[in-house]
């Protein structure tokens, strides 16, 4: 497979693999779902038959395991109920396919999927081209093209609408960088650059910087007429649908245009196109002829954002959470950007990661008051190196503008610091969801004491969250805060044990968080751990993809995702999305040490958790139980690492550590003897790999601490 095809593949599956055929079944994804083989359309009637093809022809490998496929798609119905539709369903497609001629499906006993090399789908012939620098037609004649694959398909199953969800926003954005890289490339022809960012402008109409490369190349070609009815469009658009104007940029070009600026341009280059001509085709044919494969290109140097704790000066107890909320939630966005690293701490942004460097490094300072009734912020964007003040801005925090008052402070930085953001990307990234003001301030209250429980008032956090959900049953976060709690109550409380019943009925509550928002990555994690925590791995890994497409810059979902693949087994992408996460991290907090502690030892990596976990340690704990919990467990992962290297006497020290500070913490009616804590501890975490559980059981056994009778999936 060449550079360029392999990389339009990537993450999409299809044909192209090596040793592949010329292939007879062509798969046609882009609005609706079409298969023809040998130029005759194959007749498959059941809609979610179709489906199934169609996610196995986006896979990188052409196939999923079975368990995986009957959650997709029958996610609500009991598991060997679904596995029976998913048989019936396979049998009746294969004959209907064998009938037209086609023996592409290939199934075992745990897997289905396309024989490799057998089939060609639209998407990955789109993607094929864009990486050669052209653009395919579904680009220039399909508005918003990604929101039209498998359009028709949405309703099938809640599951499979999140995964097309999540898929759907994979795809615009992975289009959109391809053609932000043609368009920006002035060695192309403009007619073809031209081209490109006319693509781009049909999947994003917000996008001003493609808007102004379509007004700039047609001014160049004489074309003044489609350079002024681009500008109009765009303008329309975001006037009528956001209430803004264009960018400064995109004002002082349509003024150049209109100054006449470019009038004659293109007579006057008449005379030096040939040549320009020659010379671009030149140097595109010498980017694919054969050539020694170059080192990867250096990561471009990226700015850091570190936010710190906002001031808060006479506002109201009843209100600090309204406060303290903003700040969690803008960090949220900001880390949805790719643009730039975000980071709480000062400490640790002088050293970036391997291969990211850092460009600057700026901090954002908050001052809040509260004056009547209304709090008022003042936001300080400062150059770390100089302690140059570059930006300002004072707002009102309240819930009515919440949106509103994050996506202007994304705005702003953005345009500080250089960056172009569509307002279409921006608004999606950025967005609230929609709630009663009630409901959201039910929310920030709750999320505030998840952030700083105590005993007393874990139970009263769980109480608000249910009365507001009886009250704005359709506010997705309220069930995802409510999943994340129950999914760590055991966890966060030694001495408490996993109870079957309340698991179920913690996944009802995060199925129904996903099916009210299938584009909220929280939402899917939560749902994914609740999956896990009932057993349903499989499923649970699907849940966990999708969180990581949804907001594939956010390290703490990579975090955690990647320590539930170490849960079960799935090690090279443990250590993937694990590796992924630190580079986004400038400054890992406490969870994500102990979860990078975590997949380490899971992994093999002794020496690694060794150094993780120091990390951890070093950081100064938050007076939150929570916190001192993850603190204490990490001794006992400590001490099973020691054990593993053969440093008998640490290993045992650290485990009476553990064992020590969790007897001190205990919330159990059963006495902390030494077995019952060890018991406690083994069956806190859903690990399905026998083989990974019985590396943490015999690791902590030998340290000294007792297992109790604990089994694996004795729970």
């Amino acid at each position: 497979m060449n550079a360029a095809l392999s990389a339009a593949s990537a993450g999409f599956g299809g044909s192209g693999r090596e040793g592949a055929v010329v292939p007879g079944l062509v798969i046609s994804l882009i609005g609706g779902a079409a298969f023809t083989f040998g130029g005759r359309e194959i007749p498959l009637r059941n809609r979610k038959a179709c489906a199934m093809l169609a996610y196995l022809a986006l896979t990188e490998r052409g196939e999923e395991q079975r368990e995986r496929l009957a959650g997709l798609f029958w996610s609500e119905s009991p598991e060997a109920n679904a596995r029976a539709t998913l048989r019936q369903a396979v049998h009746e497609t294969r004959e209907v396919m064998l009938a037209a001629g086609c023996n592409a499906l290939v199934t075992g006993r745990s897997t289905i999927g396309l024989e490799r090399g057998s089939f060609t789908v639209d998407v990955e012939t789109m993607l094929h081209a864009l990486a050669a620098g052209e653009v395919a037609e579904p680009l220039l004649r399909q508005s918003q093209v990604a929101e039209a694959l498998l359009a028709g398909f949405e309703d099938l199953d809640p599951a499979f609408h999140g995964w097309l969800s999540a898929r759907r926003q994979t795809l615009h954005d992975r289009i959109l960088r391809d053609l932000e890289r043609g368009y920006r490339d002035l060695v192309l022809p403009r007619r073809q650059r031209r081209r490109l960012a006319e693509a781009a402008v049909l999947l994003d109409p917000t996008h001003e910087e493609a808007c102004r490369v379509v007004m700039r190349c047609a001014a160049e070609d004489g074309e003044i007429g489609a350079a002024l009815h681009a500008y109009d469009e765009l303008y329309r658009l975001l006037g009528d649908e956001y209430d803004m104007e264009p960018s400064a940029p995109t004002l002082e070009l349509i003024a150049e245009i209109k100054q006449g600026k470019f009038d004659g341009v293109a007579s006057r280059e008449t005379s030096q196109q040939s040549l320009r001509d020659e010379v671009a085709q030149i140097l595109i044919e010498q980017r694919r002829s054969p050539a020694p494969t170059p080192p990867p290109a250096a990561a471009p140097a990226k700015p850091v954002l570190v936010i710190a704790p906002f001031d808060i000066h006479g506002v109201a107890p009843d209100r600090v959470h309204l406060v303290e909320g903003f700040r969690f939630e803008l960090i949220a966005c900001l880390v949805r950007f790719r643009e730039w690293y975000v980071t709480d701490s000062v400490a640790g942004t002088a050293n970036a990661p391997a291969g990211a460097p850092v460009s600057m490094c700026y901090r954002l300072s908050t001052t809040t008051y509260q004056a009547g009734s209304a709090i008022s912020a003042v936001m300080v964007l400062q150059d770390q190196t100089s302690g140059v003040v570059v930006w300002s801005e004072r707002f009102e925090v309240s819930l009515d503008s919440w949106a509103v008052t994050q996506q202007r402070v994304v705005r702003r930085l953005a345009s500080t610091l250089s960056v172009e953001l569509s307002t279409e990307r921006l608004t999606r990234l950025a967005a609230v969801p929609e709630a009663t003001l009630e409901a959201h301030d039910v929310w920030l209250r709750a999320q505030l004491l998840i952030l700083r429980f105590t005993p007393e008032n874990w139970n009263g956090a769980a109480q608000m969250l249910a009365k507001a959900i009886d009250q704005a049953p359709t506010f997705s976060p309220l069930y995802s805060s409510l999943v994340q709690m129950n999914n760590t109550f055991h966890i966060a409380h030694p001495g408490m044990f996993r109870a079957a019943h309340k698991e179920e009925r913690t996944l009802g509550l995060a199925q129904q968080a996903v099916r009210l928002d299938p584009r909220d990555s929280r939402a899917e994690l939560s749902l994914g751990w609740a999956l896990a925590m009932n057993k349903r791995y499989a499923q649970a890994e699907t849940h966990m993809e999708i969180a990581c497409e949804l907001n594939p810059y956010d390290a703490w979902t990579l975090s955690a995702a990647g320590m539930f693949h170490s849960f079960v087994g799935n090690r090279s992408r443990a250590q993937s999305l694990s590796a992924q996460a630190m580079e986004l991290t400038l400054a890992p907090n406490l969870a994500q040490w102990t979860y990078l502690a975590t997949t380490r030892y899971l992994c093999g990596d002794d020496e690694g958790l060794l150094v993780a976990s120091a990390h951890a340690h070093a950081l100064t704990p938050e007076p939150y139980p929570w916190r001192t919990q993850a603190l204490s467990n990490l001794f006992a992962w400590r001490a099973a690492a020691l054990c593993n290297l053969g440093r008998k006497e640490e290993a045992r020290e650290e485990a009476r550590r553990f064992l020590e500070l969790t007897r001190a913490n205990w919330f159990g009616s059963s006495p902390p003897t030494d077995a019952m804590i060890g018991r406690w501890l083994l069956h806190i975490y859903p690990i399905s790999d026998p083989e990974v559980w019985r590396r943490l059981h015999d690791g902590i056994v030998a340290a000294g601490i007792p297992d109790g009778g604990m089994t694996h999936h004795g729970w």
